[in-house]
């Protein structure tokens, strides 16, 4: 009896291994293809036993299957990685551009009116010439015509004619010497405003010159966002086909799997702007405190919402398209402010407003270094806590978006 009780327990765990064995044995033969095999026999035929060959080879293959997943879902992450740095790059050549054109236009203002005090310069100094010349010519005709006070008295004149007479060259010569110093002046101030002139002139012609290199920087930038885009996209449809095979799902099924990863991204990196956020160092002045809302911030938000679902397209600025400037001009533009169309200058010429403080129409930014506003390259309008409405990249369309994500400045402004 005592033998019998003691080496039940050792039967029952060797029947559990057997099972457990069998069970798994069941799994890599499934995942091999031999149950089908089995099942097709004929049942008087011998139980058919896989080789310990065929059984590696499920189990590798099981684990080449899992690897292959994991490579094509890392293959998405990557090509998003991509995708998102040409995003960048193509707002930062656009963002260049519409800084360039802006000095540009200045430049051009300048130039100008530099133009234009030279002429009036010119014109000054030439009519001080005359004059002079005028001048000169009567107290000439004037000296010679009576000559002078000597023959005066000579011709038996009285003295009173000759004090008469010289007070007369006097005051020709007074006149003289006026002009003469008039017209000094005038030619001093028409070499000045030459000379700024032609300096003028230069800094437009550079001008031009840097905003078409800009410009043909943008539209390369462009070009390569939106062939990275059409490629990406190609690709992206690849690899879910191949993921669904491999799952044994759908495309649509492994499209919304997707979809939830890039979602979860994005939430981690929004978490992570608001933990992150440090503040503009590179802004010498003290962030104020908030006014009161602009007037016209509730027309500037709700003509932002109405352009919702119009694509991006950069140097857009309406009605059909926009890019993230364009777009937040033209809204303010619709509650009578007017803005430039830069994101650079909307943040540098504006009052700042700690992102605390911020209220709906107000203006947010992101700069690939928080620390230098000069590298800002991209701008929202705020329409509730949190959120905003922007143009973002090539291939999107106008939506709202929350405003925590990687390169947020610490300060917003207020359209005034």
């Amino acid at each position: 009896m005592t033998r019998r009780a003691g080496g039940a327990a050792p039967l029952s765990a060797c029947r559990a291994v057997a099972a457990e064995g069998t069970s798994r044995r069941t799994l890599l033969l499934a995942a091999a293809g031999v149950l089908p095999l089995l099942a097709a026999a004929p049942a008087a035929a011998a139980p058919l036993h896989p080789g310990e060959d065929r059984v590696e080879a499920a189990r590798a293959a099981a684990e080449g299957a899992a690897a292959r997943v994991a490579a094509l879902q890392g293959e998405l992450a990557r090509q998003q990685a991509d995708l998102d740095a040409a995003h960048v790059r193509l707002s930062v050549a656009v963002e260049d551009h519409h800084e360039a054109d802006a000095l540009l236009q200045q430049r051009a203002a300048d130039a100008a009116r530099a133009a234009g005090a030279a002429d009036a310069a010119r014109a000054e100094l030439a009519g001080a010439r005359e004059a002079l010349g005028h001048l000169a010519s009567s107290s000439y005709r004037s000296a010679a015509g009576e000559l002078g006070p000597l023959a005066s008295v000579l011709a038996g004149g009285s003295t009173q004619d000759l004090l008469d007479r010289s007070a007369t060259l006097a005051r020709l010569t007074a006149r003289r010497d006026d002009a003469v110093t008039r017209a000094g002046e005038a030619q001093r101030r028409a070499e000045t405003t030459r000379a700024e002139a032609e300096a003028a002139a230069g800094a437009q012609r550079r001008a031009t010159e840097a905003a078409a290199a800009a410009r043909a920087a943008a539209e390369e930038a462009a070009a390569g966002a939106e062939a990275l885009l059409a490629a990406t996209r190609a690709r992206t449809e690849q690899t879910l086909a191949e993921l669904a095979q491999l799952r044994s799902t759908s495309v649509e099924l492994e499209r919304q799997r997707q979809a939830a990863l890039v979602a979860e991204e994005e939430a981690r990196r929004e978490a992570a702007a608001r933990a992150g956020l440090t503040g503009v160092a590179g802004v010498a002045e003290p962030v104020p405190a908030a006014a009161g809302p602009t007037p016209g911030a509730d027309t500037a938000v709700a003509w932002a919402l109405a352009q919702l679902g119009k694509p991006y397209r950069w140097g857009g600025e309406g009605p059909d398209a926009f890019d993230c400037s364009g777009l937040t001009q033209r809204a303010w533009e619709a509650a009578g402010v007017r803005l430039p169309h830069s994101s650079r200058l909307q943040f540098s010429g504006e009052a700042k407003v700690a992102l605390a403080d911020l209220r709906a129409g107000d203006l947010v930014f992101y700069a690939t270094d928080t620390a230098d506003p000069s590298t800002v390259h991209h701008v929202g309008v705020v329409v509730s806590p949190g959120r905003m409405v922007e143009a973002p990249h090539t291939g999107a369309v106008v939506r709202t978006a929350s405003i925590y994500r990687s390169g947020l400045l610490a300060q917003g402004t207020r359209p005034s």
